[in-house]
């Protein structure tokens, strides 16, 4: 029962506006590696592409818009 409340509580608490981890690894991986190669993961990424956003593959351009504009990125799927 504890197992169920906790689940319950923590996918209410997750935005609904987050980006899943794994979908910016796929859509804008690549561009990560090309652009911002040797800078650290979380927001000096995010930063990175942020610079570089005219530059991005057109799957990665939404999902770094999305973190422009204050989403964040979901660590956790369910």
């Amino acid at each position: 029962m504890r197992t169920t409340i906790f689940i319950v509580t923590l996918v209410l608490a997750t935005p609904a506006f987050a980006v899943s981890l794994s979908q910016v690894i796929r859509d804008c991986g690549d561009d990560g590696k090309k652009f911002c190669k040797g800078v650290g993961y979380g927001q000096p990424m995010q930063d990175c592409l942020i610079a570089h956003k005219a530059e991005l593959q057109p799957s990665c351009k939404p999902i770094i818009s999305k973190l422009e504009h204050g989403d964040k990125v979901r660590l956790l799927e369910w």
